[in-house]
C-alpha cells in the first residue's frame, strides 16, 4: 500500500510541476477571453452608476471614487488566475476545498509508466491489480480516484 501512495505521491508531483499548480496567484487574460459580455457588463453599470451619482444631489466625488476604486479592485481581481495544488490527501475527501480544487480526481488519469509500475509491484495486493486490469479493460484509463478506492476504499468502508 505505501508503494501505491509512492507512485500516487510523484505523479501529483509531477502534474503540479508540468502545470505550474503552486497556489500563486497570476496575471492572465482568461477570464476577458472567456466573458467578454461579463466584463462589458461590468463597465456598462459603472458608467450608469456615475451618472447616477452626478444626477442626485446628495452623492458626489466620494461616491464616485469609491465606485472607481471598486471597478478597478474587481478588474485586477478577474485578472488574477490561481492553479491549485493537487494533494493526495484530497483525494475522495467532499468539503468545501471541493468548490475551489474541483474534483481532480475523477478526471486526472494516471500515466501509463505509473500504471506499469504499480502492475509490475511485488508488494501491492492482487486484488488491486485485477482491478486495475478490469479497469484498463473497461476503460481504456486509470484516474487517481479509482486506484484510491480499489486499495484504500474497502478499508474506510469497513471502519465505518
Amino acid at each position: 500500500m505505501n508503494d501505491i501512495k509512492q507512485i500516487l505521491l510523484r505523479e501529483i508531483d509531477t502534474l503540479n510541476r508540468e502545470e505550474k499548480r503552486d497556489n500563486r496567484p497570476r496575471f492572465s487574460l482568461t477570464f476577458l477571453k472567456n466573458h467578454p459580455g461579463l466584463w462589458i457588463s461590468m463597465y456598462l453599470c459603472y458608467i450608469l452608476t456615475v451618472a447616477l451619482i452626478f444626477t442626485t444631489e446628495f452623492l458626489g466625488w466620494p461616491a464616485f471614487w469609491g465606485a472607481t476604486l471598486f471597478v478597478l479592485l474587481m478588474s485586477v481581481l478577474m485578472l488574477m488566475d490561481v492553479n491549485p495544488r493537487y494533494r493526495f490527501e484530497d483525494i475522495d475527501t467532499l468539503d468545501l476545498r471541493v468548490c475551489y480544487y474541483g474534483e481532480w480526481y475523477y478526471i486526472r488519469t494516471l500515466s501509463d509508466a505509473a500504471v506499469k509500475e504499480i502492475l509490475a509491484s511485488p508488494t501491492v495486493p492482487d486484488k488491486v491489480k485485477k482491478g486495475i486490469e478490469k479497469l484498463l479493460s473497461l476503460k481504456g484509463e486509470v484516474d487517481f480516484y479509482d486506484v484510491y478506492r480499489l486499495t484504500w476504499g474497502q478499508q474506510r468502508a469497513s471502519t465505518v
